[in-house]
C-alpha cells in the first residue's frame, strides 16, 4: 500500500503528469455527459487530489524526527513510530482537505 502511495505520490507530484491527468478525466467526463467538455462544476480537480497527495507523500519535522529514532528503538516502540506517523500524515491530509472546501459541510 506505501509504495502504491508512494508511486501515487511521485506521478502527482510532476506537473506535467497533473496536467495530463485533468485533461484525460475531462475527456471522460465530457463523453460520459455526452458533451466534448466537461461542465464546470462537475469536474474533478486534480490539483486538490495533488494536494493531498503531497500531504501524504511530504514529511515535516515532527515525522523526520520519529524515523531518524526508529532504529534505535525496540520492535513494540517501532511500530507506535510507524503508527505516530500514519496519524501525523493523517492529519496532514485533513488540513488540506479543510483548506481545500472539499469537506464542504462535514465541518
Amino acid at each position: 500500500m506505501d509504495d502504491a502511495m508512494s508511486k501515487i505520490g511521485e506521478l502527482l507530484s510532476d506537473e506535467e503528469s497533473v496536467k495530463q491527468l485533468s485533461e484525460l478525466a475531462q475527456m471522460l467526463m465530457g463523453e460520459m455527459n455526452g458533451e466534448g467538455e466537461t461542465p464546470a462544476d462537475g469536474g474533478f480537480d486534480f490539483t486538490k487530489l495533488a494536494g493531498i497527495m503531497g500531504a501524504v507523500s511530504g514529511s515535516d519535522k515532527n515525522t523526520e524526527l520519529l524515523l531518524a529514532l526508529k532504529p534505535h528503538l525496540t520492535e513494540r516502540r517501532q511500530e507506535r513510530i510507524d503508527k505516530a506517523v500514519k496519524l501525523l500524515k493523517l492529519l496532514a491530509i485533513w488540513d488540506v482537505l479543510k483548506d481545500s472546501g472539499m469537506l464542504g459541510e462535514l465541518i
